[in-house]
């Protein structure tokens, strides 16, 4: 059963469209992550579900009941920002209680599930200590937990890692993640990471310029691509560019690296595969990704296990034959929004 949804919400800035008909929805207890690039829209459309902004058409529902006249801080929602927003001169239990403080919780009441929280974050050791004394990824760890003492009924994160060094990241997006799923708290997590994406939605949506351009499993936009946007944002892509024929437009086969296989030249039969050159390769632990430049000019890159490519013994200079297993074409390349 849909627990939040927003129907074709509309929001433009002087002159400028920035969404454009989007539907979104998330069950009780799920975990929904929009991904897109820079300026997609993403952000706007989080800050519209939080009623921090109003759009110009379209509703936003949450628990059975249209919210578009509550104000925001009684929508019961929580919300995360990228710059942590802590206040400097309360101490990290003093930031958590805040909110419940505002709600008028008794003061025992707020100060076991303040501690409650940090210690849910791994942050219990620092109650007392100002936010001035912390690292980047322990604010963002208080922040959550300051976002989750009011029990919100929805969950909202804008790029909240943004800030933080890869390893930092994936270490709290994995606790938040294992945070949400046992709390069963219904989440909209806003990023551009495709991999925070994956983790934490069980959902994703992928934006582009105001529109929904694909929203499901994390597996079914990596394999099945509904445009060429999502087939190009998610993962990366060789593009091949296949010249017109009677007057068509010229296509595009859309190939993942994984979906190339190569062998050696002299091991493979006059007519099987596309005849190339390996001109580089670059060694990523379980895997190699090696360059082959193709006899017409165009250079394909592929992933090998790294097994596989010791064992075929070979070296920058070899001639090898190129093989697709798998691609992806759509025959109008200009349906996707973002041409």
């Amino acid at each position: 059963m849909t627990y939040l949804e927003a129907r074709n919400l509309f929001k433009s800035f002087g002159k400028e469209s920035v969404l454009r008909g989007i539907d979104l929805s998330a069950k009780k207890g799920e975990s929904l992550a929009i991904l897109g690039p820079s300026g997609c829209g993403k952000s706007t459309c989080l800050r519209l579900i939080a009623g921090l902004i109003r759009q110009d058409e379209g509703e936003v529902w949450l628990d059975g009941k249209c919210v578009d006249k509550i104000p925001s801080e009684k929508r019961g929602v929580g919300f995360v920002f990228q710059n942590y927003s802590l206040f400097p001169h309360l101490n990290v239990k003093k930031n958590v209680e805040f909110g419940m403080k505002l709600a008028s919780v008794p003061k025992d009441t707020r100060e076991k599930r303040a501690l409650e929280l940090l210690k849910m974050v791994k942050m219990e050791p620092y109650a007392h200590k100002k936010p001035s004394m912390l690292s980047g990824g322990q604010q963002q760890r208080v922040a959550l937990a300051r976002a989750l003492a009011n029990e919100p009924k929805v969950l909202l994160l804008d790029e909240p890692f943004g800030a933080l060094d890869a390893k930092i990241r994936r270490s709290i997006r994995r606790d938040l993640r294992n945070l949400v799923t046992d709390m069963e708290i219904t989440s909209v997590f806003v990023t551009h990471d495709q991999e925070e994406a994956f983790e934490i939605g069980d959902r994703v949506a992928v934006m582009n310029r105001g529109y929904i351009e694909q929203m499901g499993l994390p597996r079914d936009l990596y394999d099945s691509p509904a445009t060429a946007f999502v087939a190009k944002f998610i993962g990366s892509m060789n593009v091949i560019v296949l010249p017109p024929e009677k007057g068509n437009r010229e296509t595009e086969v859309l190939v993942r690296p994984e979906d190339i296989t190569i062998e050696k030249e002299n091991s493979c039969e006059m007519n099987q595969g596309a005849r190339a050159e390996l001109v580089s390769y670059v060694y990523f632990g379980s895997f190699i990704e090696v360059t082959v430049e193709l006899d017409n000019g165009d250079r394909l890159v592929c992933q090998l296990p790294k097994s596989r490519f010791k064992a075929k013994g070979m070296h920058r200079g070899d001639r090898v034959r190129a093989f697709i297993t798998n691609f992806h074409s759509f025959e109008d390349k200009n349906h996707s929004k973002d041409l």
